[in-house]
């Protein structure tokens, strides 16, 4: 019999040490806090929040701008699972739909970091870029936004999370400003 191969098998065991599983831990804790704290903000009845705010976008953030591509990859994969498994939001279709825009900025961040370095404003053009790849997703499937033209909605979504994508930028600047990179920062350091 020949032997089964473990290649694989060590790849995954080195990514998930104790420190990503703790970090992992935390920022999905964040992912599902985050927008927690944002439902719960007494709004008009047909406004919402979360989609202004793009509050499940903060912790994937941070895990971008900190270089930790496999921690930010794991939120951006299991954040909109675990918020509707524990509040029923989103529905499984928008859960599709967001994981995928999370995945595509999670990339957008680690490809802009690669070629831009740490700057204060990537988290802007990475929110476009998910925006761009969830509108082919949905373009591919429409079913998953109620049949509507994908990119009506992805324009559309755009235009409704500015505030998000402020505040996106903001703790884009803040991480940059306050953990800095380098070993005297102890912040990310320049791949």
């Amino acid at each position: 019999m020949p032997e089964a191969s473990t290649i694989g098998a060590g790849r995954a065991l080195r990514f998930l040490t104790l420190s990503a599983a703790r970090e992992i831990g935390i920022l999905l804790c964040l992912s599902v806090m985050f927008p927690f704290m944002i439902h719960v903000i007494p709004v008009p009845e047909d406004s919402q929040l979360g989609p202004r705010l793009l509050p499940i976008f903060y912790a994937p953030l941070l895990a971008a701008l900190l270089r930790r591509a496999g921690v930010a990859a794991a939120v951006a994969l299991l954040a909109p699972w675990l918020n509707w498994a524990l509040t029923s939001h989103p529905a499984p279709p928008g859960a599709i739909v967001m994981t995928v825009e999370l995945v595509v900025f999670v990339l957008a961040m680690r490809a802009l970091l690669a070629r831009a370095g740490l700057r204060w404003y990537l988290a802007a053009p990475a929110f476009l870029v998910c925006k761009a790849g969830s509108a082919l997703a949905v373009a591919a499937f429409p079913a998953l936004i109620g049949g509507r033209e994908a990119m009506r909605w992805a324009v559309q979504g755009i235009a409704i999370g500015l505030p998000g994508i402020a505040i996106l930028i903001l703790i884009n600047w803040l991480v940059l400003r306050f953990y800095p990179p380098g070993a005297a920062g102890g912040g990310p350091r320049l791949a």
